[in-house]
């Protein structure tokens, strides 16, 4: 009992960490209803800036109040790119964009390994007081304690009693009947980014050197924890959300020892903290809180398939590009048979997000995680003596499964608050499930050996490359067309009705619960059919290509090209492996400058595309098609 307690009270200044980070996305989400992803990536960009001001001879204090002038400067340039935007979903994509432009920049700037630089200090390391004689306070902890308190406190009381705390609760609940008021909506929602930008950057700068230095992906972490407080405190009260963030701080390490029987087993504390958003928003939802409610991305309509002359022209198309691309290209430089796989690899994973965004309209920030169960299913399959095309497909399976089970809490989520569930569930697969020992092996790797007509055996590399390319391409096109094709049956008449309407589905004879959880687990298999392709494609699975981040980025492709179009997959995946030619054709492990520079260009791009055409790229061409008249040609039907 001593020593559960002492895990407590030892939790409390990681709590506060958490808590610090929240505050900054309850202030945005207050004012503008949009769920600020990249409230950590904020801290991130703080503390690296701040370490380079005292590297600079600037002394600590004065560092740290040009940090909060940068935070501040990063959030009133978030504002003015959601402002253009509708819909809380849309906005909270749009920092997600900024998400990867912040951490691609500071990868791009000062690297993507731990920085030498030391964080900036505001307070002491030095031991401050114990308990007891069995936990020890320093300086640097109590002091994070104390300002995240008092800075919950203060900021309740200040939005409670304030003139503009008036005005914001105003701006919240009623934008247009605020301004018929008088109230200048958009200059209230500058000074709530604006000022949740600097508590972000304030939390970076003080969260770094209790992490014990700077690293690119340790803040971005920190999300996790920050949006389990965050939903604690119901997105709406600062207090409760400090106390969010600090009884989950005492809860990890408790957690953490009750499972430490349990050979292997990392990422616990990731794992309370998704647990914790779980519960958090079924909670909301059952007591009939409203806050977190929006529609879904706007959507490219899937076309039917072409018919008579045109359908033959375009099969012909399609099957002599995949028959001749294999043989015309080589094994080596950026324009080969290698990277001709990567792309129907990422396409078939950005079509699993056509069907599940496009057609049943629910967002989805893990595909990337069903990829990782993909490829390490069938490594197992592979291990208990299936061929690979039926591992490749019993992975599929997997995959569809672990869909399914995420889909459950969709039945019940609005499609905002499945984003935020489906993120959290990304950052926790990163250090719980693909170190979890019934799915990894002891090194976090399974081996994945090619079938013997695709091997890499020496003197036969080139004939295995070109079968395994036509494989990877054959099973693109064959998804290609089933999900073109989607709407003529059934199943695809419900899918497509559930994005309009719940009711409507329900009256048609359908059960939403069904069809929602049969698009989960379709979407699902796509994924993992692309997760072990992958796998078969290196020759072996583990975690770091299925990533948070990589997840990010085919959602990114995905709404960059169009939520709903097909051959847009194909360009998506075009774009993903254009992003790994640079530094040795192969995306397993994502360093350097160059990916770095290439995460901040899809941020950029990603925000541009939603604030100019939120629709994407295809629907952009469609209304341009629109003015022209008929389509006329193979593109332009599936565009």
């Amino acid at each position: 009992m001593k020593l559960t307690f002492s895990l407590a009270l030892g939790g409390i200044p990681i709590g506060a960490m958490y808590a610090l980070q929240a505050l900054g996305i309850v202030i945005v989400y207050k004012t503008s209803k949009v769920f600020n992803f990249a409230s950590g990536a904020i801290g991130l960009a703080c503390a690296y800036f701040g370490s380079t001001l005292h590297a600079h001879g600037i002394p600590s204090l004065p560092a740290v109040l040009l940090t909060i002038v940068l935070g501040v400067a990063i959030g009133v340039l978030m504002e003015l790119t959601v402002r253009p935007v509708k819909g809380a979903l849309t906005g909270t994509i749009v920092t997600l964009g900024w998400l990867l432009v912040l951490t691609g920049g500071v990868g791009w700037v000062y690297g993507t390994q731990v920085a030498t630089n030391e964080p900036v200090r505001l307070l002491s390391d030095k031991q401050a007081f114990d308990v007891g004689g069995v936990l020890v306070y320093s300086y640097q902890q109590l002091g994070l304690l104390v300002i995240a308190g008092a800075l919950a406190a203060g900021l309740a009381l200040f939005f409670r009693l304030s003139g503009l705390g008036t005005a914001t609760r105003a701006v919240s609940e009623a934008p247009d009947a605020a301004r018929l008021l008088g109230i200048q909506v958009d200059r209230v929602n500058l000074v709530a980014w604006g000022l949740g930008g600097a508590v972000s950057g304030l939390a970076g700068v003080l969260v770094a050197p209790l992490l014990g230095g700077l690293n690119t992906t340790a803040l971005i972490i920190l999300t996790v924890q920050a949006l389990a407080a965050a939903l604690v405190g119901r997105l709406s009260s600062l207090p409760m959300t400090f106390a969010g963030g600090v009884v989950l701080g005492m809860l990890q390490p408790v957690v953490h020892r009750a499972l430490a029987s349990f050979s292997g087993l990392k990422g616990t504390d990731e794992l309370t903290a998704f647990i914790v958003v779980l519960v958090a928003l079924l909670f909301m939802r059952r007591s009939g809180r409203k806050d977190v409610v929006s529609g879904g991305l706007v959507p490219v309509p899937i076309r039917a398939l072409p018919t008579g002359r045109l359908a033959a022209l375009s099969f012909a198309g399609v099957a002599l590009g995949a028959l001749l691309l294999p043989i015309l290209l080589g094994d080596r430089g950026n324009l080969s048979r290698y990277n001709l796989t990567q792309v129907a690899v990422w396409g078939t994973a950005t079509l699993s997000l056509v069907l599940l965004v496009g057609v049943v309209g629910q967002v989805s920030v893990c595909q990337a995680v069903f990829m990782g169960c993909g490829a390490y299913g069938t490594g197992i399959a592979l291990a208990h003596g299936l061929p690979f095309l039926l591992a490749g497909i019993a992975g599929a399976l997997l995959a569809a499964a672990v869909a399914a089970l995420v889909g459950l809490p969709a039945i019940r989520l609005e499609p905002l608050e499945l984003a935020i569930a489906t993120l959290s569930l990304s950052f926790t697969a990163d250090r719980f499930l693909y170190s979890w020992p019934p799915l990894a092996s002891d090194d976090g790797k399974r081996e994945v050996v090619r079938p013997g007509f695709a091997g890499v055996d020496p003197g036969h590399v080139a004939a295995g490359n070109r079968a395994y390319a036509w494989l990877a391409l054959g099973v693109f096109i064959v998804a290609c067309f089933a999900v073109a094709s989607l709407r003529r049956g059934r199943t695809g008449a419900a899918l497509t009705a559930l994005r309009s309407s719940e009711p409507a589905t329900a009256a048609m004879g359908f059960s939403v619960v069904s069809v929602k959880l049969r698009g989960f687990a379709a979407s699902g298999f796509l994924a993992g059919l692309a997760g072990a392709l992958y796998a078969g494609l290196v020759q072996g699975a583990s975690g770091a290509p299925f990533d948070f981040t990589r997840s990010i980025t085919l959602l990114a492709y995905a709404v960059i090209i169009g939520v709903g179009s097909v051959p847009g997959a194909f360009f998506g995946g075009l774009v993903l492996t254009l992003t790994t030619v640079d530094f040795g054709a192969t995306s397993d492990v994502a360093n350097g400058q160059v990916v770095s520079l290439t995460t901040l260009f899809t941020g950029a791009l990603l925000i541009g595309v939603l604030t100019l055409s939120p629709d994407g790229v295809a629907g952009a061409v469609g209304r341009l098609r629109l003015r022209r008249g008929p389509a006329t040609s193979p593109a332009e039907v599936f565009a």
